[in-house]
């Protein structure tokens, strides 16, 4: 969704710029001393924009998109069809969760190493192009199809990165109040903290952010006796963020067989 793309991109562009770096940086207030310095983010008064106006999305047919799958052995299925089963009775076909599979560069033919790595409950499977041998994997990329030289245990994780060259793109906007509580040691850590984030956000830079703007400086606050004293201060600012969310729903997949009953009436 696009509050936590949102989110992400604020806590990498604070995790790259502060320095020094906090404890601890992201959603979750700190449990315990050893987490401080902390900066904490989080959302309110948001405003997603109607759909038609702020969102919108795309079929890109001509591309490159890294994906990561990983499929449990144990129970080898994709969350939304739970009754098909992606692994064949011999354990020895695997169907990924896309098809149409190209290489680093968007071009289509055979994989390489440099589009495509796996792991068999951590051990790497070298794929090949002809027939794979006991720790060797095959591929079919354009229906995604992995076969293997010998079966697959009955548990473990399979981890599969590849590139898709088919894929959803859509561009979502957000609107809202992001909140930023910093907590540090001291009253003085924590107005150094609080005016580096200032700083930082205010310099904008981060892909999507179209506006951003300080509207709220707490004062600093009384110590925190369950944080052994600590002190914190909370931010506020108005922004408005554009986002572009690639998936990959529609890069081929499974084909499931629809049943199809036909009704031929007689001719007159």
């Amino acid at each position: 969704m696009v509050e936590r793309t949102f989110l992400n991109a604020m806590v990498s562009l604070l995790a790259a710029s502060l320095s020094p770096a906090p404890a601890t940086l992201g959603i979750a207030e700190p449990a315990v001393v050893g987490d401080l310095p902390a900066v904490v983010l989080s959302l309110s008064r948001l405003k997603r924009q109607p759909s038609g106006l702020g969102e919108r999305s795309q079929l890109i047919t001509d591309g490159a998109l890294p994906w990561s799958a990983t499929i449990e052995l144990g129970n080898p299925v994709l969350p939304e069809e739970p009754t098909f089963s992606l692994l064949s009775p011999d354990r020895r076909e695997l169907i990924l969760p896309h098809g149409g599979l190209v290489r680093a560069d968007g071009s289509k033919g055979p994989l390489n190493a440099g589009s495509f790595s796996m792991t068999v409950a951590g051990q790497v499977r070298t794929l090949v192009e002809g027939p794979p041998g006991p720790s060797e994997v095959n591929c079919d990329p354009l229906v995604g199809r992995l076969i293997f030289g010998a079966p697959l245990p009955p548990v473990g994780k399979v981890v599969v990165n590849y590139i898709l060259g088919q894929w959803e793109q859509r561009v979502a906007r957000l609107e809202g109040t992001l909140r930023i509580r910093v907590l540090a040691a001291t009253a003085a850590a924590a107005e150094t903290l609080s005016d580096s984030v200032i700083a930082e956000m205010s310099n904008g830079g981060q892909a999507g952010l179209e506006r951003i703007v300080l509207t709220e400086l707490e004062s600093i606050g009384p110590p925190d006796a369950a944080l052994d004293n600590a002190r914190s201060r909370a931010l506020a600012f108005e922004f408005e963020y554009e986002a572009v969310i690639n998936r990959p729903e529609s890069s081929g997949g499974i084909i499931q067989r629809i049943p199809v009953t036909a009704l031929l009436g007689s001719g007159a």
